[in-house]
């Protein structure tokens, strides 16, 4: 797993990193912006620009962009270097920098910002590559009218492809509200940035690519006070376990799932069938009564229990000795998919969630069954994951959705540690936490955003989680998982055309991957 900090914090143990291991601050702005320019002259090898922008601040964000320009002019690429700052504001090692490529003759042309429009309007209609390198993480306040103006001026060009030097200028926060020079590419060094992982800063930086400026990762990780980390593929191989070569049906994980109700068997179909492709070895679906007949006509693998319904054609609390015979026999429960809001039904999930010892998934509408009754979820004796989008999650706490997605950390870990559960809040990116860690997905992407999908993550995950009993392990790899199957659909079909059935044949696909 990779670190993750926040922009205000990371430079603290950039200095702590520095000092324990006495490595020259120069030094890791050469390896910086050497790594950098590797990354941008293999863009320019596959793409012609007709010139090459480098707009300069007055800090070590300009120090990088002084050494990517140094790299690419000896490789023969001609750099338009834009001083947005007089160069006697200039300091420390970024100053240094500028006096090497200063004194270069070969390839360099440094001038002030005043003349950016010139080299614009020569260069009008043709693409151009910038690389934004004007301000770095330790930016805060607002941006002033002058560069506010250049990037406007740059984001309305049609033809242009934009690097941004560790992080887009002027991104504060995750939810800034600065203009911003938006990025198709963002070398973050040393390690990703928070604030270019979520909402605004997500949006605005691009391809996310992290450049080695001679820090051992693990050195970053000794200050991970906030233990946010993004998940990578070899984490998630050890989540997941091989089935025995003598193991059978009821071995290899027993999932009881209640999902379903009038005009939502879909749901219970998709989260019982991908509990079943996750690797549980046997699920039972039960389903009110009235609709088992459709459920068995659609899944033939998982078997079906027909329970006492509402007069809504909702689960009722006369089924709930039936349903315990099943919490008996299970390793693990999934509840909510498609249950609807009937308050009988309502009723039943939480005297389950308040009496059951064996670990639960809880989704939708099992979700909504505890606004204004948080106490059942505080005092339970079950492992418990609960899988909210941003709305619900807002439904059950009553925190407003801005609030949540500019606070996620906080709230987030809050509310896990409180209840002591886990937590998968889905978005882009989806994040789980068990108040302790915290988790960001490094797979999934828009074409997600279909009705379905949350079902089938919820059946991954309660499939794994039959498995291994372990409520954290299992969500981290069943969003990884899902999130993939999106990524391989996404390659194949695009950003709008995927839905949630789909996703649920490529499950294979990607464990065989891992």
């Amino acid at each position: 797993m990779k670190s993750i900090f926040y922009n205000s914090e990371v430079l603290d143990a950039e200095k702590k990193i520095i000092t324990n291991l006495n490595i020259p601050s120069i030094l890791l702005m050469e390896n910086a912006g050497l790594n950098s320019a590797d990354y941008i002259y293999a863009l320019i090898m596959k793409k012609q620009f007709s010139s090459v922008i480098i707009l300069a601040g007055k800090g070590n964000n300009a120090g990088d962009g002084f050494v990517i320009a140094r790299h690419l002019a000896t490789r023969g690429v001609e750099v338009n270097v834009f001083l947005l700052y007089p160069e006697n504001e200039l300091k420390g090692d970024a100053k240094i920098n500028f006096d090497v490529i200063k004194n270069l003759r070969n390839n360099i042309r440094i001038e002030n910002s005043d003349n950016l429009s010139t080299v614009l309007k020569e260069n009008k209609g043709r693409e151009l590559l910038i690389i934004d390198s004007v301000f770095g993480i330790g930016f805060k306040g607002q941006l002033d009218s002058h560069v506010r103006q250049i990037f406007g001026k740059l984001n309305r060009l049609k033809n242009k492809t934009v690097v941004a030097v560790d992080t887009v200028s002027g991104l504060e926060s995750h939810y800034s509200e600065n203009e911003l020079l938006f990025a198709d590419y963002t070398l973050s060094m040393g390690i990703k940035k928070f604030n270019s992982v979520f909402g605004t800063g997500r949006e605005a930086s691009g391809k996310n690519a992290v450049m080695n400026i001679g820090i051992p990762s693990g050195e970053f990780d000794k200050y991970n006070i906030r233990k946010i980390f993004e998940i990578e593929k070899k984490d998630i191989i050890g989540f997941i376990p091989k089935r025995k070569i003598n193991s059978n049906k009821y071995t290899n994980g027993k999932l009881f799932a209640l999902c379903g109700s009038v005009g939502f068997t879909g749901a219970a179909y998709l989260s019982s069938l991908s509990a079943l492709k996750s690797g549980c070895g046997a699920v039972i679906l039960g389903i009110p009564k009235s609709l088992n007949r459709i459920m068995e006509s659609k899944t033939t693998e998982v078997i079906t229990l027909p329970l006492p319904e509402t007069e809504e054609k909702s689960f009722s609390g006369a089924g709930y000795k039936k349903i315990l015979e099943k919490i008996d026999w299970c390793d693990a429960l999934l509840i909510g998919p498609g249950i609807g809001r009937n308050p009988e039904t309502l009723a039943l999930v939480r005297r389950i969630i308040s009496e059951t010892e064996k670990p639960v998934v809880l989704d939708a509408d099992g979700i909504f069954a505890f606004k204004d009754n948080i106490h059942h979820l505080e005092n339970r004796k079950c492992e418990l994951v609960l899988t909210p989008h941003y709305g619900e999650f807002s439904n059950l706490t009553g925190y407003k959705t801005d609030d949540i997605k500019k606070n996620i950390f906080e709230l987030s870990v809050d509310f896990a540690r409180k209840c002591k559960l886990t937590l998968v809040l889905k978005n882009s990116p989806t994040v789980i936490t068990d108040g302790e860690m915290f988790y960001i997905n490094s797979t999934g992407r828009e074409n997600l955003a279909t009705v379905g999908s949350g079902d089938v993550l919820s059946g991954i995950i309660s499939g794994i989680l039959a498995r291994t009993k372990s409520a954290s392990k299992s969500s981290v790899a069943g969003v990884y998982i899902h999130g993939r199957c999106g990524d391989l659909l996404f390659d194949r079909s695009g950003s709008s055309s995927t839905v949630a059935s789909e996703l649920i044949q490529e499950i294979q696909n990607v464990k065989k991957e891992l």
